[in-house]
């Protein structure tokens, strides 16, 4: 098994195999036939007979609707992920891919998470929690919960 880092490295590995690949022949016939083509030759032979690719891209995403919890997480699969507090209740749609997993809002993306594919995960933005007190609980202790105007924060990426 190849050591990489990331999925994308992995990726270009494969790609490199391919290449010398085109090298390998296919079939071991006895030796008064013909030798065996390579898969190159084979290509250049099929390759005029092969349909075009369709213009428009094809999603090999999986899809899925949740709702946003109180939270501002959802849950994909045994997964949990942070999107934008203004979101708390609506549904949101989410394309998993391999490695990752895109959070829309519309046509509105609204978050972009790696995929936490081997073990329950908890992904997140802190920035999106930033001035969300608790309300019970040891972290609670000493926070003052009595009303009070409410004062948006000023970074843009939360309303996103």
């Amino acid at each position: 098994m190849p050591e990489v880092d990331s999925l994308a490295e992995l990726n270009e590995l494969v790609d490199q195999w391919d290449l010398h690949k085109g090298r390998h022949r296919i079939g071991s016939r006895p030796r008064p036939r013909p030798r065996p083509r390579t898969i190159d030759e084979y290509f250049l032979t099929e390759g005029p007979l092969l349909m075009p690719l369709p213009e428009e891209p094809f999603e090999t995403g999986r899809l899925f609707t949740p709702r946003v919890d109180r939270y501002s997480q959802i849950a994909v699969r045994t997964n949990r992920y942070s999107v934008p507090i203004r979101l708390i209740g609506k549904r949101v749609r989410v394309v998993l891919h391999a490695s990752h997993l895109v959070v829309y809002d519309g046509n509105m993306e609204v978050a972009r998470h790696e995929h936490g594919a081997c073990r329950p995960d908890m992904r997140g933005r802190p920035g999106w929690y930033r001035f969300w007190a608790p309300t019970s609980g040891p972290e609670a202790e000493g926070v003052d919960h009595r009303p009070r105007p409410v004062q948006l924060p000023r970074d843009p990426q939360l309303f996103q």
